[in-house]
C-alpha cells in the first residue's frame, strides 16, 4: 500500500465516521424518546402520549443532534490551533530546540533526523512532564501545523532505537493523515460524551430542587423529581454515547495501529527498536497509562493505550500490546520481567547496524503485507558532476510518503555535517530568519549580495543584515542537497514570529529572489516551501476538497506543467522536445500543448500548482510521475531539479523525501 492508496483509504475512514456517527444520534434519540415517553404522564397526566407520535419523534431526534453537534463544534472550535491545542490540553510543555538536557536533545534529534527523513517541516515537540508512563502522540490538521508530544516516561526510559522507533510510528500517523480524522474523533466522541454529563447536571439540580421544596408544595418538589429522574435517563443516553464513542473510535483507530507500527518499521529498518518500547511498556507497572483527566477523550491518538484495560476489549483502540509485539518479533515468549531498564545509550549514539534487519515491514492483520514489500530504488548513487540517477517516474512517486532507513541515515549524515553556528541558528527564531535570508544571499556577485543586505536592513534592520552577513559564510560552505533541509529545520522556529513579522519575511524572501532580476529553480524551490508550510499559521487557510476527478478540465495547468519542466530539464530543442514527450505520455488522456518559454516560467507554474492542488489525490500520483519523468527524461536529475521536483510534490501535499541521499559525514 503506497502514500496514495493510503490517502484514499483515510478519506474512505471519514465517510465511516460519519456513518457511525449518524448511528450512534440515531439510537441516542431512540433511548431519549422513550425516555421522555416515560415520564411525560408524570409531567402531563391529560397528554394523550403515543409511542407514534411523530412530532414528538421528530423534536427529540432534532434535539438530541443539536445538543451532540453543538458540544461537538464546540469542541473543535477548542482545537482549532491544531496540534498544539492538543499539546496543551494534555498537559503538555513545549521543548526548547536549544535545551541542553540531554534526553531532550536526544529527543529532539531524533524528531529532526525524522523531519529531513521524510521531507516534512520541524514539528513542534511537547513533553509532558507529570506522566512517567511510556507513550506519545501526533497531533494537528495538517504536517503545517503538526505536534510530536511525548510522555516523560517515554523520553527519559526508552533507548534511542526504541525512541527512533516510536517517533517513527509517530510520523507515520502525519504522512498517513492520520491526524485529521483523529481530531474529527476527539469532537465527534465529546458530542456524544457530553450527553452524560447533561444527564449528571440535570439528576443534580432535578433532586436539590425537590429537597429545598416543603412538602405543602408537593407539586413543586414533584416537578423537581420529575427532573431528576429525566436526567436520570439522559445519563443512561449519555452512557450509550460514551459506548458508542468508544466502538467508534475503535473502528477507526485499530488498524491504523498495526498500519503505523508497519510503517515504522519500514522507516527504520530496525524492528527491534519498535518492539523494545512495546516491550519496556509491557514490563512497567503503569503501563502506558496516562493521569490527565482527557486521556479517555484522545485515547484513539496514543502510540499506546492511554486507559485502563476494558472489559470490552471490541470496544478497544488499540490492538493488543502482545500481539503488536508479535508481529514485530514472532520469538518474544510473553514474559516482560526480562526486560531491562538500565540500558540508556548517549543522546549522540547512532543506532546500532547489527540491530538492522533486511525487512521493511511487518504483515498488518486484515490488510495484506503489501506495505511490507521493498519499494524499488529510486536512487542509484551520486555522480561526480552532482546529478543522481533515477530508477523510474514510478519510483519517485512510490518514495513519497515512505522514507526509509536511507534517507533517515541521510538525515543523520546531514545533521552532522551543519556548521555549529547553522544549525544553532535554525533553532532560534530570529537567527532562523537570517539562516533564510543567508540561503538566498548570491555568493558570486558582491554587487547583488549587497544589494540583498540593504532590503534586509530595511526590512528588520541591521542587526538581522549582520546576523545574515555572518551566516552567509557558513550557509555558501554547505552541500547543495543540505539547503532545503536547513530551511525545513528553521521553520519550526520561524513559526514563533508575529503576523506583521511574517508578511516582512514574506516580502523580503520574493525581494531577495528578484534581486538578480531573476529567479532560480533553488530560489522559486526554498521560497516556495518556507511559505507554504508558515502561511497556515498567519492567515487562515480555506479547507479545500477534491475539486477534480479528471485531468480533462485542466489541460492548460497540465501543459504549463509539463512544459515548465521540459524546459528546465533541457538544453536544447531536442533535449526539451524528449523531455516533454516523456513527461506528457503519462498523461495521454489529457490534451496537452507544448508551449513556447514566455508562457511557461516560473511565476506561470506556480498559478497552475495552486489549480492543480484541487484534485484527487489518484490524479496527483500521475501529476507526480509525469512531472518526475520529464525532469528525469535522460535518466538523470540535478540537484536543482530534484528540489524542484519535491517543491511540485510538498505544492500537491505529497511530501517527497530526500532524493539525492548519498551525502558524506563530516570529519
Amino acid at each position: 500500500m503506497d502514500f496514495f492508496e493510503r490517502q484514499h483509504k483515510a478519506k474512505k475512514k471519514t465517510g465511516v465516521l460519519v456513518f457511525l456517527f449518524g448511528v450512534a444520534v440515531l439510537l441516542i434519540s431512540l433511548l431519549n424518546f422513550l425516555i421522555i415517553a416515560a415520564v411525560i404522564p408524570f409531567v402531563d397526566e391529560g397528554r394523550n402520549f403515543s409511542l407514534q407520535d411523530p412530532m414528538l419523534a421528530m423534536y427529540v431526534v432534532l434535539g438530541t443532534f443539536v445538543v451532540i453537534s453543538l458540544a461537538g463544534l464546540y469542541r473543535k472550535s477548542q482545537l482549532s490551533d491544531g496540534g498544539s491545542s492538543i499539546a496543551s490540553m494534555m498537559g503538555g510543555r513545549l521543548v526548547n530546540m536549544a535545551s541542553t538536557d540531554p534526553d531532550e536533545q536526544k529527543l529532539m534529534n531524533v524528531v529532526e533526523e525524522m523531519a529531513i527523513a521524510s521531507s516534512v517541516p520541524m514539528p513542534e515537540v511537547f513533553v509532558m512532564n507529570e506522566e512517567k508512563a511510556i507513550n506519545a502522540f501526533a497531533a494537528g490538521y495538517t504536517v503545517d501545523d503538526a505536534v510530536i508530544g511525548v510522555t516523560d516516561g517515554c523520553m527519559r526510559r526508552l533507548s534511542r532505537d526504541e525512541l527512533q522507533g516510536v517517533i517513527a510510528h509517530e510520523f507515520s500517523h502525519i504522512l498517513n493523515q492520520d491526524m485529521r480524522l483523529n481530531l474529527r474523533l476527539v469532537a465527534v466522541v465529546f458530542g456524544l460524551f457530553v450527553l452524560s454529563q447533561l444527564g449528571r447536571l440535570m439528576i443534580q439540580i432535578g433532586f436539590n430542587s425537590s429537597g429545598r421544596r416543603s412538602s405543602s408544595n408537593r407539586d413543586e418538589g414533584g416537578g423537581g423529581a420529575v427532573i431528576g429522574i429525566a436526567g436520570l435517563g439522559i445519563m443512561a443516553a449519555g452512557g450509550l454515547g460514551i459506548l458508542m464513542g468508544n466502538l467508534i473510535k475503535s473502528a477507526v483507530s485499530r488498524q491504523r495501529e498495526y498500519l503505523a507500527d508497519s510503517s515504522a518499521v519500514q522507516f527504520t529498518r530496525n524492528p527491534e527498536g519498535l518492539a523494545g518500547a512495546l516491550k519496556k511498556i509491557g514490563a512497567m507497572a503503569t503501563g502506558s497509562r496516562l493521569l490527565t483527566p482527557h486521556a479517555e477523550e484522545a485515547s484513539h491518538m496514543f502510540f499506546g493505550n492511554g486507559m485502563s484495560e476494558s472489559w470490552f476489549s471490541f470496544a478497544a483502540t488499540h490492538p493488543p500490546l502482545l500481539d503488536r509485539i508479535l508481529l514485530l518479533e514472532p520469538s518474544f515468549a510473553g514474559d516482560f520481567s526480562e526486560v531491562k531498564f538500565e540500558e540508556r545509550r548517549s543522546p549522540t549514539a547512532k543506532p546500532d547496524s547489527k540491530a538492522r534487519r533486511t525487512q521493511s515491514g511487518i504483515p498488518i492483520p486484515g490488510m495484506g503485507d503489501a506495505l511490507g514489500q521493498a519499494l524499488p530504488p529510486v536512487i542509484m548513487g551520486l555522480a561526480a558532476a552532482g546529478q543522481v540517477q533515477v530508477g523510474s517516474a514510478a519510483a519517485v512517486a512510490d518514495s513519497i510518503g515512505n522514507p526509509t532507513q536511507q534517507h533517515i541515515d541521510f538525515a543523520a549524515a546531514l545533521l552532522a555535517s551543519l556548521p555549529k553556528a547553522v544549525r544553532t541558528a535554525a533553532h532560534d527564531m530570529h537567527d532562523a530568519c537570517a539562516l533564510v535570508f543567508a540561503l538566498l544571499l548570491d555568493p558570486k556577485d558582491g554587487l547583488v549580495q549587497k544589494k540583498q543586505l540593504g532590503q534586509v536592513d530595511k526590512l528588520f534592520g541591521e542587526q538581522m543584515a549582520k546576523a545574515t552577513l555572518k551566516l552567509s559564510a557558513d550557509v555558501a560552505s554547505l552541500d547543495p542537497r543540505a539547503k532545503l533541509p536547513v530551511a525545513d529545520l528553521a521553520v519550526g522556529s520561524l513559526r514563533r514570529m508575529a503576523k506583521d513579522q511574517f508578511e516582512r519575511f514574506t516580502k523580503l524572501l520574493e525581494s531577495l529572489a528578484a534581486a538578480d532580476e531573476k529567479i532560480d529553480l533553488f530560489e522559486f524551490s526554498l521560497s516556495k516551501l518556507v511559505i507554504r508550510h508558515l502561511a497556515p499559521h498567519f492567515v487562515k487557510q480555506q479547507k479545500k476538497p477534491a475539486r477534480y476527478y479528471s485531468l480533462k478540465k485542466l489541460s492548460h495547468e497540465c501543459s504549463v506543467l509539463i512544459s515548465s519542466l521540459a524546459c528546465t530539464a533541457g538544453s536544447n530543442d531536442e533535449t526539451i522536445q524528449t523531455a516533454y514527450a516523456a513527461g506528457s505520455s503519462h498523461l495521454d488522456a489529457t490534451r496537452l500543448t507544448q508551449l513556447p518559454d514566455v508562457d511557461c516560467g516560473l511565476q506561470e507554474l506556480d498559478q497552475a500548482l495552486v489549480t492543480l492542488d484541487g484534485v484527487s489525490i489518484n490524479l496527483k500520483r500521475k501529476l507526480i510521475e509525469a512531472a518526475a519523468a520529464t525532469v528525469s527524461a535522460d535518466g538523470y536529475l540535478q540537484i536543482q531539479e530534484a528540489e524542484l521536483l519535491r517543491a511540485i510534490s510538498d505544492s500537491l501535499g505529497c511530501p517527497m523525501p530526500p532524493l539525492a541521499i548519498a551525502l558524506a559525514t563530516a570529519g
